[in-house]
Order: structure tokens, then sequence, then C-alpha cells
């Protein structure tokens, strides 16, 4: 179990434990202005990265952007309303569907981005590109744009007008529909019915929606809530600030040297000090610490190790480009993560037991009126999204056994690093191995066939490389929402909608940039390479079959007893001082070991001789830091905007 964070501006910001917290009671209100928020949150995220190229505003778990808009709306626009207008003020369960629905949107909308392309690129690569010549018969037609002339428009550009042709845009969208309503649903679903155990059982502590939590609480009779009256606050966040803003003037005037906070340091290549990330973590267990950075170390040893010696680094044809280090260990690492998964349903199975005898037989004992949805609501929602996922999947031409396989990897990859997020606070996190190739590594291509790979190219739009997607801030929303009260129902509704509208807006604004600027001046990740690393991956693979891979097997193998032998070891042996969530993710936490390395040697000391009096002090100065990443963040995006630099990125 791990425990809560003793402080005074974390956990239910009014004041309630997670166990017996007060109802959130939705508004109507509440919901509209979310929708609208949500829209522009959807837009905005492309906009930023694509146009102004500024930091990264919706890529990563901790959502930035969403942080931003809050700050303002917490520092400016309600203080105003509460002077002007009181009745209009914004109460703190306003505040909190605000804010969730906004993430929701921010992550909704980054999956555009590789969606636009993957339904445009079979019509403006498949006629010079021979791996795409050999794609397209296997291709179904109402996956993708209909017509040449609108994809090169949409590459190419069209002009200052940026006028476009939604008719072409209609089938694929409709085609897709499905997807995009079933997979946000089960990710709702599925987290509505593990939110009592994570919440209330296990008590995780949710480190990234910490600042939100302080934001949003209750202020009494103030205008601004209790963080902003904290001197601490104030000085933390004024280190990033100040960093923040001498870098991004060096981006308009050279002459301002620049602080540069990479470096190395052994056993940490390629490490980078963030003070978000610092922030964050220091509000973490000292296990879980550990944990992160001392399985980091020994993943960064063992690559060195696996590279000089030449054990288990052989390629795998399997494996593309989105998975990183030895394949050996990346396997290891993807069969830990299965391991974790499984240990988390397993060490969950009472309360799941609990879930399915509400679900199916109404049982009297089981309360589920404080959630967004019944457990019977959430476990048929659950279920019948899954079936919609698995016939979408089929019609895409993917084999009814390897859709089930796919789908089984997926949902591991997504309730794994969701876990990672809210109890580890990991918010810049991906899949050690993508979903679509595991299936392949797991069962060979030759359960899927020629159409069924064709048709796993086009998952990688919903599971590919997952720097950011829904089910982590539909957890963290859940967190913040807490227990609902009244009009519990609209909330589920607010959320899905929320989702719908950040793709609808993020879609809009992608391609409107892409009619005006043309698409392959934009991004030539999104634009340009992904179409060559996903049409190069899938050809090859149809033109050369493969089985079952041993090296899969053997290291996946070893990566989940490893994994079996520490979950054991942190439940059956009391003084057992490592957190096991660091092992799955050793192969992608890179950089930000350093900061689980720093705030560990900085709570160790502190806690030893100043006890939980000086951690709670403590506290405030590390939100802070927090908070000044992201409004340096929002201070450079809307300087940027004006002045119309391009590319003044400030790192996370």
């Amino acid at each position: 179990m791990t425990k809560s964070i003793p402080d005074a501006f974390c956990g239910d910001p009014r004041g309630v434990s997670p166990g017996r917290a007060a109802r959130t009671n939705i508004s109507l209100r509440s919901l509209l202005t979310g929708l609208g928020l949500a829209c522009c949150v959807g837009a905005l995220g492309p906009l930023i990265s694509l146009q102004i190229k500024g930091s990264n505003a919706g890529a990563f778990f901790a959502s930035p952007l969403s942080v931003c808009i809050l700050l303002l709306i917490v520092a400016l626009f309600n203080p105003l309303l509460a002077r002007l207008l009181p009745s209009w003020r914004l109460g703190r369960d306003e505040l909190v569907v605000l804010f969730v629905m906004m993430t929701l949107a921010n992550a909704a909308g980054t999956m555009v981005s590789y969606w636009v392309p993957a339904v445009a690129n079979p019509l403006y690569y498949g006629s010079i590109d021979a791996e795409w010549q050999l794609l397209w018969p296997h291709i179904r037609s109402w996956t993708v744009a209909g017509d040449r002339g609108a994809a090169v428009a949409f590459f190419e550009g069209t002009g200052a007008s940026g006028s476009i042709d939604w008719s072409i845009w209609v089938a694929p969208l409709i085609g897709w529909a499905p997807l995009f309503i079933a997979l946000p649903t089960a990710m709702i679903c599925l987290m509505v019915i593990l939110r009592r155990r994570w919440v209330e059982q296990e008590r995780l502590i949710y480190p990234v929606m910490q600042l939100p939590l302080a934001l949003v609480r209750d202020a009494g009779g103030s205008s601004w809530p209790p963080l902003f009256r904290s001197r601490a606050v104030w000085i933390g966040a004024a280190v990033p600030v100040i960093v923040g803003l001498i870098n991004g003037l060096h981006a308009y005037d050279p002459g301002i040297p620049r602080i540069d906070l990479s470096f190395t340091i052994p056993p940490y290549p390629s490490s980078r000090l963030s003070f978000a990330t610092l922030g964050v973590f220091f509000l973490l267990p000292r296990e879980v610490l550990l944990g992160l950075w001392l399985f980091a170390a020994l993943g960064n040893l063992q690559h060195d190790l696996y590279r000089d010696i030449g054990l288990g680094a052989g390629a795998d044809p399997t494996i593309g480009v989105w998975s990183y280090g030895p394949h050996s260990i990346v396997y290891q690492s993807m069969g830990a993560m299965v391991v974790l998964v499984l240990g988390i349903l397993w060490a969950g199975r009472g309360h799941l037991k609990q879930v399915l005898a509400k679900a199916v037989a109404d049982r009297a004992g089981v309360d589920d009126s404080d959630e967004i949805l019944s457990y019977r609501a959430a476990f048929l929602g659950c279920v019948g999204a899954v079936a919609v996922l698995f016939a979408w999947l089929w019609g895409i031409g993917i084999p009814p056994l390897g859709a089930a396989i796919f789908l089984a990897f997926a949902f591991t990859v997504y309730l794994a690093i969701t876990r990672v997020v809210v109890e580890g606070g990991v918010a810049v996190l991906y899949t050690p191995l993508v979903a679509s190739e595991a299936a392949l590594s797991a069962v060979g291509t030759s359960v899927y066939g020629p159409s069924g790979i064709a048709g796993l190219l086009f998952t990688r739009v919903f599971c590919n490389d997952l720097l950011n997607f829904s089910m982590p801030h539909i957890a963290h929303g859940l967190r913040l929402i807490g227990p609902v009260g009244e009009r519990r129902r609209l909330l589920f509704w607010g959320m899905l909608l929320a989702i719908l509208a950040g793709m609808a807006s993020g879609l809009w604004m992608v391609l409107k940039l892409a009619h005006v600027h043309g698409a392959i001046n934009l991004s030539n990740v999104h634009f340009v390479s992904l179409a060559t690393w996903v049409s190069d991956y899938a050809a090859e693979r149809i033109r050369n079959p493969s089985g079952p891979s041993a090296l899969g097997w053997t290291h996946g193998g070893i990566g989940g007893l490893v994994m079996l032998l520490l979950l054991l070891a942190r439940q059956k042996v009391p003084w057992w001082p490592l957190h096991p969530i660091g092992f799955p993710i050793s192969s992608t936490f890179r950089w930000m070991a350093f900061n689980a390395l720093l705030a560990w040697l900085i709570r160790i000391p502190l806690q030893r001789f100043g006890g939980a009096a000086a951690y709670r002090a403590t506290v405030p100065f590390f939100l802070g830091l927090v908070l000044g990443q992201f409004a340096a963040y929002g201070l450079f995006w809307i300087v940027d905007a004006i002045t119309g630099k391009v590319g003044n990125r400030l790192p996370l």
C-alpha cells in the first residue's frame, strides 16, 4: 500500500480523506464551459506544436497547456468575477470539471496528428513509393481519404486561403467513428471500475495531480487559492521562471547566454534537470523514488553490458523504430509490463469480484452510488466498447485471433502506463514495445497475413509511441472529482464529449494549418518520416514472414519472472526497500532518472533530521517548481504567437 502525501496542500482539496471525501456536484454550467474550453485546447495544441513549434503543449501526461489555462482562471478570471460578478465565480467543483475536460481534450487532440497523415499517406505516397503500392491492395477504402488531389492539397498546401474540401474527409471520419467513440468509452468504463480500488483501498497519491488539486482548493472567503499565499511556492516558481526567461530570450537574442540543463553523469547518460519533474518526484514515497532511479541505473548498466558482449542484442525484424536499445531489453521490459498488469488485476481481485457481483447480480452490499457510472453500466460499457473495437479491427482486415491478441497487448500497455503515471508520477513515458509489434513478435506474421499486417498499420494512430493518450487523464480526472453527487451520469458524457470535441477542433486546426502551409512543412516526423517508417515496416513483414520471436519469448519471460519476484518481495517481505514500478520502464525512463535520484537524495536527510514537519514545509516549494516551469511555457507561447517566433522550445 502506498502512503498518502502528508501535506496541507495535497490530498482532497476540501480537507477530506479519499475514503470519506465529500461528493462533487456537477453543474450544467461547468459542463458547457468545459466543452467550450475543450474545443479551445484541442485546437491550441496543434497550433503550438505545428506552427509556433513552442514547448510541447500536449504530448505529455502532465498536460501543461491545461494547467496554464487553469492557472489563468484561478489567478485572474475568478478573482475578477468574484469582484465584479460574484454569482458567476467558479466554485471548486466547477474548476475541477473544467480542468478534467481540458486534459482529455488535450490528449485527444494529439491523436489527430497521427490520424490525418494515416488516412492521407496512402494516396499521397502511394504513386511514388513502392512499399505503399504493395500495401494498397490490402487497405480498406473506407479507412483512407478518397481523393489524391485532396491529399496533395493537404501535404503541399493550397495557399493563404487554406480552403478545405471537407467532402473527402467524410468517408474516413464515418469509417473511424466507431473506434473514436468505443476506445475512450472503454477507457472511461475501465477506470470507473478501478477508481475505488486505486483511490480508496490502495490510496495511490496521483502525484501529477497534486498541483491542480492545490490550485482548485477551496479558498474560503479569499479569491485566490491557499497555494498562492505560501511564500515557498513563489520562491520555488521563481527558479524555473528565471531560467525559462533567460533561455526563452536567448532564442530572440543569441547574445543572452543560455542555461543548459543537460549533462551526463554515470550511470545516467543524456540526463537533464527538469524542475517540473523534480517537483513531482519530490512528492513520491521514498521506496517509489528508490525503485525509479535504481532500476533506471541498472537498466543503463545492462544496456552497456549487452552492447559490449553482444548478449541478446541481435536485431529482431518485428521491432520497429519506436523501440530503443537492444531488442532483448525491449522484450524484457515488455514482459515486466505484462506481469505488472496481471499483478494489478490479481491484487485487486477482491474488488473486481465485487464489481462483477454488482454488475451481474446487483449485490446489495456493494455501493456504486458515488461513481459516474454504475458498476453494471461500466461493466457492460467496457465489454460492449471492446466488442466494437474488435469488430472494427476485423473490419480493417485483421483476423479475429490477431485482433484479440492486439487488443490484449494494447490494453496491457494502456493500463501499465496509466498505473506508472498515477503511482510513479512519470509524466513523460512511452511503451517499450508498440502493441502491434508485440503481437507480431508473440505469434508471428502468419496469424495476421497481408491484410492483417496492413490493418495493423492503422492501429498506430491510437497505439504507437504513446506520449499522450486518454486513460491516465481519465484516472486523474476521477481522482480529482472524487465521489460524485448529483448528475453523476452527466460527467460521463462530459468526459466523452470533451475527448470528441478535442479531436474535432484539433482536426480542424491540423487541416487548416496544413492547407495554408503544407503539412510537409509543418512536421517532418508526422507528415514525412512517419509515412516511410510505417510503410517500410509493414511491407517488410509481408515480404519476409516470420514466426514467433524466440528472442521475444525468452527475454520477455525473463522480464516477467523478475517482475513477479519483485511483486512478491514487496508483498511478502516487510523490509523490502524497492518499489517494482520502476522495473518495467527502466528501458525508457532515461533523462528523467536523475531527477528521481536528486529528489530521493533531498528527501532522505530532510525527513531523517527534520521529520514530517520539515517535509510538509518543503512541499510548497516543489509544487512551485512545477508551477513555475509551466508558467514559463505559457508565457512564451503567448509571446512567440504575438511576435511570430518559431521553434522556441523550453525543455520539460
